[in-house]
């Protein structure tokens, strides 16, 4: 390929000579890469690129197109074409790939017309092509020198402290010897050049008369002179008493035993840092391993680190000293080290286990002051492959506290808590070792965060939305304002409730910042824990649906360590009952709308008091429609039946209930039977719908049995209770037991009646009161 500098580049391609014309002169003269040639050749050093320029000139301003021929050391024509001529000049730049290096080639120009119908004469130029190599040598510190000076930035050796460095063999075929010098500048040239001969695996000597950064150039020369590309390895000197210590040669490590037992013991033999991983392609180094006097294992390396499988026959019992001899080069001199390995049931000695805090405020970082700790082994000869740990409390083992972090628990307060540490090793046997115990401090407690949003309420972005903590009253009861969205989350001041750091393996624990929570959504139903920016909620946003019922549940490292009580206000109930880590809390399918909310956050265990009201937790039309409680008065006779949850009868006032029809007629077969109490006698239960009670104007049904019947009874709790004037909301009765006065003086004025799911949570009474008394 020939490119014209000036104009468009016309491909070259054999073409037989023209005829000279008489009308068109030569030209002037030509230059090759700059220097001028004629008739005796000048030499051409061409870098990698492997590109020639070309010059031209002619005397006559008529001459505008030219023809460049390229010829070969024999004669033949390389490539040929018409390059235009511009000002009385041509400038072109051509491929030489195919010309040979050390060949006397030729450029032939003569001028052409515009047609290309006539040449003028000839003028030719010789020119020896030499192809320099395309690099420098390899260069790499010779390992086990006095000084090994390995890299700029690691200090070695110090002043006329002998290091050396070898050339691991020529780039080209045709150089005859190598020169090499020291210099402090890496862009300069020694001011002095040593030669040495060519050849495969030559050392030269390096002895420092000044510190800092130097730099050793070595370039490659054949017989003509022609010199390669300068290679250049860096080193620094270190001043005195700053020398760093080479590290060993090769260095042994026991890997973990994939076949124990299978007579082998794997070593992973690993080449120093000092050698580039460039030389693992270009030096025949080897490795041998010794025990005593026999040859236990040999390899090279030909990659960083290399595993060898040493006969286990070889090695016996107990520690071995493994002799580790390291050839860089053939005919260099062995560089010896001794390594200990464990050939089988070696005993470990020594030993520390000690606790750290992983997160501390102030000066407080003693663990005893905190909750996130960090297990370390430490001392153990030899040193220990690996550890697993268990953490104690009270001198016994915690059940599941096996990693290296541990999260202490509440439970963890005024206990002594220490660690155990147990090394592993290939081949080896444990030892375990136990850290000092340390008494865990009082610490703050659990809180908990929340907020709402309510219908018709504008979102604001970031924003916690957690205005309310610990129980607070959140909403307005009676306010007629319907909550929407429901956010919780839990916190401490010492405990870790949010994502914890990495742990040193580099694991991470995704730990939930936020409780597990579900939210009933007006005409969808449940739906899981939401997210808008970084608030997470139960229920909707900007859609005007009401919530009417949520659950929490314990979430985070400690969701073992506290129960999570919370509760709602539902008009035509009041305020719920105490809901209880993911039971549900409110009124679904009734259409009610939950004004307020309470949350708390206790010590697992911790038993809370009932509402106010009493009230169960939880109500849900589709269940409570299994029941209807129809009451009857003496003076105003029988009422309309309500569905169980809601309240038969007149609580506010002294209107003495006498009689009731409870009916069941449930997804499942069976019904309710009932008994009073009437004027101190109990009556026989009767069924489903039938009066329970007395019309008689002067006795009074002061209370009541109820139990399920069928199917119904298997798959339901009944609950129920009364009303008595001037008292209240008596407690809870179940499943037959009495509920109401023991006497017919107090009135009964009211009752509630709720199916529960069996398996649900006992419903609390108002007060601790007895469902049976006065």
């Amino acid at each position: 390929m020939l490119v014209g500098a000036a104009l468009v580049a016309t491909t070259l391609v054999p073409v037989p000579a023209a005829a000279a014309g008489a009308e068109l002169p030569p030209p002037t003269g030509i230059a090759l890469n700059g220097q001028a040639c004629g008739a005796e050749p000048v030499t051409i050093i061409l870098d990698g690129a492997r590109r020639l320029t070309v010059r031209a000139t002619f005397d006559d301003p008529a001459v505008t197109r030219a023809r460049v021929e390229l010829m070969d050391a024999a004669g033949g024509l390389e490539a040929a074409g018409d390059v235009s001529v511009v000002d009385g000049a041509l400038d072109i730049e051509a491929s030489v790939y195919g010309l040979t290096d050390n060949d006397v080639n030729s450029v032939v120009v003569r001028a052409r017309s515009a047609d290309g119908a006539q040449t003028g004469p000839a003028l030719g130029c010789a020119f020896l092509l030499r192809y320099p190599a395309h690099r420098g040598p390899s260069v790499l510190p010779v390992i086990g020198a006095d000084a090994v000076y390995a890299a700029p930035d690691v200090p070695r050796g110090g002043l006329g402290v002998r290091g050396a460095f070898l050339i691991t063999g020529p780039v080209s075929a045709d150089a005859k010897s190598f020169a090499y010098g020291v210099t402090t500048s890496a862009r300069g040239e020694p001011a002095s050049w040593t030669t040495v001969p060519a050849g495969e695996n030559v050392v030269v000597p390096v002895l420092p008369t000044s510190t800092g950064v130097q730099h050793l150039q070595v370039v490659e020369i054949d017989e003509t002179g022609l010199r390669s590309p300068m290679a250049t390895r860096s080193f620094d000197v270190a001043a005195s008493g700053g020398a760093q210590a080479a590290p060993p040669a090769v260095s042994v490590a026991e890997p973990q035993d994939p076949q124990p037992g299978d007579g082998l013991v794997p070593l992973d033999l690993t080449l120093t840092a000092d050698l580039p991983d460039s030389s693992l392609s270009s030096v025949r180094d080897e490795v041998t391993l010794y025990a005593g006097t026999t040859e236990v294992a040999r390899t090279r390396f030909d990659t960083r680190t290399k595993s060898v499988l040493v006969s286990s026959s070889l090695l016996g019992t107990g520690f071995r000293d493994l002799r580790v001899e390291y050839t860089q080069y053939p005919g260099a001199t062995p560089v010896s080290r001794t390594a200990r390995i464990c050939a089988s049931a070696c005993s470990y000695s020594g030993g520390t286990a000690t606790v750290v805090s992983r997160m501390w405020s102030g000066d407080r970082s003693h663990p005893s002051y905190n909750a996130y700790y960090e297990a370390r082994g430490s001392r153990f000869s030899p040193t220990a492959a690996s550890y697993t740990y268990q953490w104690l409390r009270d001198g016994v083992a915690i059940k599941g506290a096996t990693r290296k972090e541990y999260l202490s628990p509440p439970a963890d307060v005024g206990r002594r808590v220490a660690v155990r540490v147990t090394a592993h090793g290939p081949r080896m046997k444990t030892r375990s070792v136990t850290s000092t115990p340390f008494t865990v401090r009082s610490r703050d407690g659990m809180h908990v965060e929340y907020g709402a949003l309510a219908v018709g309420g504008r979102w604001e972005n970031r924003f916690c939305y957690c205005t309310t903590e610990d129980g607070d009253v959140l909403g307005r009861p009676g306010s007629g304002r319907a909550i929407q969205a429901l956010m919780a989350r839990p916190g401490s001041r010492t405990y870790i409730t949010s994502v914890l750091p990495p742990a040193a393996d580099g694991s991470s624990s995704d730990v939930a910042l936020w409780f597990e929570m579900k939210g009933y959504v007006q005409g969808r139903g449940w739906e899981g824990l939401k997210r808008k920016d970084t608030v997470r909620y139960v229920g909707s946003v900007g859609e005007n649906r009401r919530l009417e019922a949520f659950r929490i549940a314990p979430a985070g490292p400690l969701a073992a360590s506290y129960d999570v009580w919370y509760r709602a206000y539902v008009p035509r109930f009041g305020w719920l009952g105490w809901a209880k880590n993911g039971e549900s809390a409110g009124a679904t399918r009734f259409g009610y709308r939950i004004e307020a909310v309470q949350i708390r956050v206790l010590p697992r265990g911790t038993r809370v008091t009932a509402s106010g009201s009493g009230n169960a937790p939880y109500y849900d039309k589709g269940t409570q429609n299994q029941v209807s409680v129809r009451p009857y008065f003496r003076q105003s006779g029988w009422k309309p039946g309500v569905v169980g949850g809601l309240t038969s009868g007149y609580p506010s006032t002294t209107q003495r209930l006498n009689a009731l029809r409870v009916r069941v007629d449930g997804t499942y077969a069976g019904g309710v039977q009932v008994s009073a109490k009437v004027q101190g006698s109990w009556r026989p239960y009767v069924g489903n719908n039938q009066v329970a009670g007395t019309y008689h104007q002067a006795k009074g049904t002061s209370a009541y049995k109820m139990r399920l019947t069928g199917e119904m009874a298997k798959r339901y709790d009944l609950y129920y209770r009364v009303h008595v004037a001037g008292v209240g909301w008596l407690g809870w009765a179940r499943n037959g037991a009495a509920a109401g006065s023991t006497s017919s003086k107090p009135r009964a004025t009211a009752v509630q009646v709720v199916l529960v799911k069996k398996g649900g949570r006992t419903l609390m009474s108002a007060g601790g009161r007895a469902a049976y008394r006065y």
